[in-house]
């Protein structure tokens, strides 16, 4: 019987899709190639994104260009953007090799094919204030059926407490899995409240594989820098005043910061020195980081990275 993964991939946010890659292959490496599938699955119900309303083709011509143009008025270059989505759905289908059966709704997810096991995760799967947007924490794998057998791996809460209101619905959900690993000590408190048990802490999928291994991985996704330079990686909203601080400190230390987000980048004054890099998919993301002198990020994946690479870091 085949094993199945069901985890956050379907994004443009680097570290999600390359903790699933990174997941996938270790388990398609240990249980062999064709021994394991990957979940696609709607990650939200809505199609709430301002991209992808421009892109959706479901969506009236007339609204995609007016939310095109709204898009223009806001963000810096969308048209590289949109190039990031493509290359990354193309990655996705390339690397990732998701089924080809769209799950819509969790609740489909009652007819799945029965698997040996399901394993969830990795990512803030389990953050209460994310994946609701079914009316409930897909992830907490309550749709699928009760004889399947799930574990965790590296799971999330990204918080430190469950708010109370969400106590009794974790906890009887997280009995349900044979197995539960967490990605924090904090997550490792969190189920010890809930089960009376305490979980192992794990390493992120990211890290189970050398930097050898992510080098080979992405040998394909050419670097456009020749010079040396500053990898940084904001995966909240860039302002003006990380800008103004990261243009200093490139002239402080005589190269330039070439500047990455989760997101698309607002429409900002980009000083000399700021290189914007807009088009990046998950694999070039790999590449900045492995290649770069430094980083600096705000973002978990932008430490993680930056650790398999041994470059000196900041993380704010």
């Amino acid at each position: 019987m085949k094993t199945a993964l069901y985890t956050i991939f379907r994004c443009t946010n680097y570290g999600a899709v390359l903790q699933a890659y990174a997941l996938a292959r270790t388990l398609r490496g240990i249980l062999g190639d064709e021994a394991v599938d990957v979940i696609n699955h709607r990650m939200d119900p809505r199609d709430t994104h301002l991209l992808g309303k421009i892109t959706n083709p479901n969506t009236p011509w007339f609204q995609r260009w007016r939310n095109k143009r709204k898009f223009a008025a806001r963000y810096f270059r969308p048209d590289l953007f949109e190039q990031r989505r493509a290359k990354t759905v193309a990655l996705i289908q390339r690397q990732i090799r998701p089924t080809g059966h769209l799950y819509k709704d969790p609740a489909e997810l009652a007819a799945l094919p029965s698997y040996s096991t399901v394993v969830v995760g990795s990512d803030q799967i389990w953050n209460p204030s994310l994946n609701h947007d079914f009316g409930r924490n897909q992830y907490l794998a309550t749709d699928i059926p009760d004889s399947q057998d799930r574990v965790a791996y590296a799971a999330s809460f990204g918080i430190s407490k469950l708010p109370d209101s969400s106590r009794s619905e974790y906890a009887a959900a997280l009995r349900r899995f044979s197995s539960i690993t967490v990605r924090e000590e904090t997550g490792a408190d969190i189920c010890e409240s809930l089960l009376g048990a305490r979980p192992p802490v794990v390493l992120d999928p990211t890290m189970l594989l050398l930097a050898e291994e992510w080098r080979e991985a992405v040998a394909s996704n050419d670097s456009s820098a020749k010079e040396s330079y500053i990898a940084a990686y904001w995966v909240r909203t860039v302002t003006q005043q990380a800008v103004d601080a990261l243009a200093a400190w490139a002239r402080q230390n005589k190269t330039s910061v070439r500047l990455m987000s989760a997101g698309p980048l607002p429409k900002l004054d980009f000083k000399p020195g700021i290189v914007p890099v807009i088009d990046a998919d998950p694999f070039d993301f790999v590449r900045e980081i492995a290649e770069a002198d430094q980083v600096v990020t705000d973002s978990f994946h932008g430490l993680q990275f930056a650790t398999v690479f041994a470059k000196p870091f900041i993380v704010l």
